[in-house]
Order: C-alpha cells, then sequence, then structure tokens
C-alpha cells in the first residue's frame, strides 16, 4: 500500500499553547493538499516560531521537481540521503485538525475523515527544508508517517507521526518522539473533497448511508 495520502485540514481556530503569543490568523482550510501553504511551526535560535511553507520536500541542494515528497517513513528517515540532514537539523510540526484516507469498496474509492474523538488538535511530525532558487527563496516539508493504530488501521495501514504538545520541545531540539496518546474518529465524506481546489467545513460532514 502507498503512504498516508496527502490531504488535511487546518483552521486555525486552536493553537498549540507554546506558540500561543505569536499565532497568525489564518483561513480555514479544508483541503490542503501537495504544493498548498500552510503553517508550520519550528525553532529558529531555539525558540518556536511559525513559518508559512509549502508541502512537498524540496532539498537546498536540489533542482525544482514535479517529484517533491509529501511524506517519509519515520523508521527509515535518518537512512535516506534525502531526508538526513533535514531529520538531524530541521524538525518541525505541522498543526492539523485532522487528515483524509481514500479506502478501496465496492462503490469505488471513498474518502474518510479523520480527527481526535476529542476534537483537540494534532501536530504532525515533520521535517523542512530552505531552498534558495535564482528568484525565489521558499521554505518547503515532508510529514513523516508510520504504522496506523488500531483506531485507523481499517482504512489505511500508515498514518501521520503525532507528537504530544508536552514534548513539542524534546521532537524539535533534540529527535526524540513522544507520541500524543489520541483516541481517533474515522467517517466516511463526499467524493467533493477529491478536488483539490475544493473547500469549505462541507467537506468534513459525515457522509450519509442507509443506516443513517
Amino acid at each position: 500500500m502507498k503512504t498516508m495520502c496527502g490531504r488535511f485540514t487546518f483552521t486555525g481556530r486552536q493553537w498549540p499553547t507554546f506558540v500561543s503569543a505569536s499565532v497568525p490568523e489564518i483561513e480555514p482550510k479544508f483541503n490542503i493538499s501537495p504544493q498548498d501553504d500552510t503553517p508550520v511551526i519550528h525553532f529558529d535560535s531555539r525558540q518556536p516560531v511559525i513559518t508559512s511553507m509549502q508541502w512537498g520536500l524540496r532539498p537546498h541542494w536540489s533542482k525544482k521537481s514535479t517529484m517533491e515528497p509529501i511524506n517519509a517513513r519515520l523508521e527509515t528517515v535518518e537512512a535516506k540521503p534525502m531526508f538526513r540532514q533535514a531529520f538531524d537539523e530541521r524538525r518541525c510540526l505541522i498543526p492539523a485538525n485532522g487528515w483524509y484516507e481514500w479506502k478501496t469498496t465496492p462503490r469505488g474509492k471513498v474518502p474518510f475523515y479523520h480527527r481526535a474523538a476529542d476534537e483537540s488538535l494534532l501536530l504532525m511530525a515533520g521535517i523542512y527544508e530552505l531552498w534558495n532558487g535564482e528568484s525565489e527563496v521558499l521554505h518547503t516539508f515532508t510529514i513523516l508517517t508510520q504504522e496506523a493504530c488500531s483506531d485507523v488501521g481499517h482504512i489505511h495501514n500508515r498514518m501521520p507521526v503525532l507528537i504530544d504538545e508536552q514534548a513539542a520541545n524534546l521532537w524539535l531540539a533534540e529527535k526524540i518522539v513522544k507520541e500524543a496518546s489520541t483516541k481517533f474518529t474515522v467517517h466516511p465524506v463526499g467524493r467533493e473533497v477529491n478536488k483539490t481546489t475544493a473547500q469549505g467545513e462541507q467537506l468534513i460532514q459525515p457522509l450519509r448511508t442507509l443506516f443513517d
């Protein structure tokens, strides 16, 4: 199976407390897709800051490409030349309210929305790069994934690495992964989300079934 599919949501209505004094006002996004910009939390001079970054990692040494990875496996990230330096030096957190994944069913591929059961904010672990082109400077990131937990494994075998907010600094400063003990709910949603241009809160609403 593929790694985690490439869509998630972030409304900007919740932020982790350790950056709450400097949060930007953003437009809610219910269908963040590869190549989109989204707020990313990282360290600058050992302090957490927020920078808008593009989803899809472009290493500082590479040329612009259509093959910019949106995911990297936690199990192998240190061994991959493309990710190794960023993992050592440029770790980040991507705030999200939930993510989408697609499951093959007799009715075709159906999108499912995943969120915390208590609707708390999710902090997805990532790594980032600063790329300098001839006419632009670009921050890009990728999301780390791992084996799916039992709550969501029936939809897909991978999920984002989710960091406990109280241990955020350990991840950003020391590469220590302390996962959030989150319970999830998963429900099918309409196929409108298949369009990368689709936006709106209706995208995350549960799809009605014969049993509703």
